[in-house]
């Protein structure tokens, strides 16, 4: 995306790409639930693994590289490690993936503790819990495609502030009800319904955002803020097991924290001290448009 596009129109794209990508956590839970009429926990990953050998040919068949020949760079380990190095001292470039990570974390949350709210205390079935599941995605998607609309009259800048802000409020709602019954079940899935969708307008702009200011670095620069992203997702989604208590109270708390670190980082990464940081090291920006 960054190849191709600025920061205005690469943000839509993220959107666009999100409508695809949405279409994984809907379609995964209805297959995986129908799945278990036919074969056990082994089968499905045995399913995975096909499905990750085919997915690796396709790719490597009919994927394109995007970047025209002439402005690829043949870097060395030495000038690759100079180059995320750089990537460290950059303080707004860190601070929106740590936003992006806590993104990922509140998401990963919910993944890892919805089968336990859903399943365990609700007494839903797997098939019926692929439709639930399939519905906040469907909501994910639905605000992802809101957001190409929203660039068109804001910046990502004021998406980010309101969103954040939204999904922190909901988060704490959604903390409250869970901690005083206040509600009961529908309250708690108005308010995931909410929080998810925000994650919707959060992920185009944030990682536009992220990678602005870099041209020549582009690659660099993506490896590392995906690399934060799924390791501070990962962290999240762990934490949710590691204090498993027989509740939703770990999802829900881990949820929470997310989305106070997101909130956190953008208003930093926002503040004028912070705001068109040049690049260091090696590693070339350009003014964001």
């Amino acid at each position: 995306m960054r190849d191709l596009y600025d920061t205005a129109e690469a943000a839509r794209m993220f959107s666009l790409l999100m409508l695809v990508m949405g279409a994984a956590p809907i379609l995964a839970p209805l297959a995986g639930g129908q799945l278990l009429l036919f074969t056990g926990w082994r089968g499905i990953f045995g399913f995975l693994g096909v499905f990750g050998v085919i997915s690796f040919v396709v790719s490597l068949v009919w994927l394109p590289e995007s970047l025209p020949r002439e402005k690829r760079s043949d870097y060395s380990i030495v000038e690759m490690v100079t180059g995320y190095g750089s990537l460290f001292r950059q303080r707004q470039y860190l601070l929106y993936a740590v936003a992006l990570g806590a993104i990922a974390g509140f998401n990963f949350s919910y993944i890892a503790g919805a089968p336990q709210l859903f399943i365990e205390l609700q007494g839903i079935s797997p098939q019926h819990f692929g439709i639930i599941f399939g519905l906040n995605a469907f909501g994910l998607i639905g605000s992802s495609q809101l957001n190409r609309a929203l660039l068109r009259r804001y910046t990502s800048e004021q998406i980010l502030s309101l969103s954040f802000t939204v999904n922190l409020l909901g988060a704490l709602l959604l903390t409250v009800s869970t901690m005083t019954g206040i509600g009961g079940f529908p309250a708690q899935l108005v308010l995931l319904f909410l929080c998810l969708c925000t994650t919707g307008l959060l992920y185009p702009n944030v990682t536009a955002l992220a990678l602005a200011p870099f041209a020549a670095a582009a690659g660099t620069a993506s490896a590392l803020l995906g690399t934060i992203q799924y390791a501070l997702g990962a962290t999240a989604g762990a934490f949710v097991g590691m204090f498993h208590n027989g509740t939703s109270l770990p999802m829900i708390l881990t949820m929470t924290f997310c989305a106070v670190v997101g909130r956190l980082a953008i208003m930093f990464a926002q503040s004028p001290g912070n705001m068109h940081e040049p690049a260091l090291g090696g590693v070339e920006a350009e003014a964001a448009p």
